[in-house]
């Protein structure tokens, strides 16, 4: 465990990606510019900030986190207490060849069984300290505000790639000159369908696995190597049935001087649909609890003596793998 020394005290270093400072166990122990962990018991409606929530909510992200996260795990409007069915996935594909009903008799009768899952959204956020000698320059509190929402969102881009990656079935494959990448991908997502009956819909390829792909297309004097390096990540999705396929190239702060790719060398298929209920067959799903007004998440700000403004973001969410099959995972390699 990193510690970091701070005010002659150790503390431990948190990774939550994206950091610039420590991470602090609470709030108490802030100086200016350190982010901290929110706590949910500090907050009441008397440090609630309506303007800087209704900026938040209309304030864009210029890498579109959001959408990348309902990508992989849509999102799932839910209460803080729910529960949702995880069915025996065989059931759903069971069949008989004889259901004919003789006369005076009742049809076969059948019975499909699954287990109900208790969730419960848990309550997120981060807390940053202002000092108000700071404010009016490059800083104010709108943009402080949208920097921490930024961070909040590439945590939880992270914990669902996370979770896509674990429930994931993985395959180590090696793309060189001799080798077909399509066709790898599209054994992959065709593995993917007889796991699960359900064919995979949606894929994601980290940068340095598309760029392998390249490689071997450029590299190969194999008939249709050059139109396949010439298509594009949604022509090559088409071309293996899935509805759309993407790269990814975002990275987050993994040591003070170091940056990580959240989707390696990795190419995965996957079931999703936007607009889901807590039921449907999608490999992850983001179940989010409204807050207080209605939104996702809540701004507080909070004026500690009289030189600083704490500001806070907190929401509820759970992201949970709710199907275990037919997620299909690549990790490549160059030959």
């Amino acid at each position: 465990l990193n510690l970091t020394l701070m005010k002659n005290k150790l503390f431990p270093l948190i990774s939550l990606g994206n950091e610039a400072s420590p991470v602090l166990p609470d709030a108490s122990q802030l100086v200016p510019g350190a982010i901290a962990l929110a706590n949910e018991a500090r907050f009441s409606t008397s440090t609630y900030s309506e303007p800087l929530t209704q900026y938040l909510t209309g304030w864009k992200d210029p890498e579109d986190l959001e959408a990348k996260i309902s990508y992989i795990a849509p999102k799932v409007p839910v209460a803080r207490r729910f529960e949702f069915k995880a069915a025996k996935n065989a059931e759903a594909f069971l069949s008989e060849i004889d259901d004919l009903r003789e006369i005076g008799s009742a049809f076969k009768r059948v019975e499909y069984r699954g287990t109900t899952v208790l969730g419960k959204t848990r309550n997120r956020g981060l807390t940053i300290r202002l000092d108000r000698d700071e404010l009016g320059g490059l800083m104010s509190e709108e943009r402080a505000v949208a920097l921490l929402r930024q961070r909040i969102l590439r945590n939880t881009y992270r914990r669902a790639m996370t979770a896509l990656l674990a429930l994931a079935n993985n395959t180590a494959q090696v793309w060189g000159a001799t080798d077909l990448p399509d066709e790898d991908m599209r054994a992959a997502i065709a593995a993917g369908q007889l796991a699960s009956g359900v064919f995979p819909n949606r894929g994601l390829v980290g940068l340095v696995a598309w760029n392998l792909r390249s490689a071997a297309y450029a590299g190969s004097d194999k008939a249709g190597a050059f139109a396949g390096l010439a298509k594009m990540p949604r022509e090559v999705g088409q071309s293996l049935g899935l509805e759309d396929l993407r790269t990814e190239a975002s990275l987050y702060q993994s040591s003070g001087t170091a940056k990580t790719r959240i989707l390696e060398s990795i190419a995965v298929f996957f079931y999703a649909q936007d607009f889901v209920d807590k039921d449907d067959p999608s490999h992850v799903k983001r179940f989010v609890s409204a807050v207080d007004g209605g939104g996702d998440m809540r701004v507080h700000r909070e004026e500690v003596g009289p030189k600083f403004i704490d500001l806070t973001i907190e929401h509820y969410d759970d992201i949970v793998g709710t199907s275990t099959v037919g997620a299909e995972k690549l990790t490549i390699s160059a030959s």
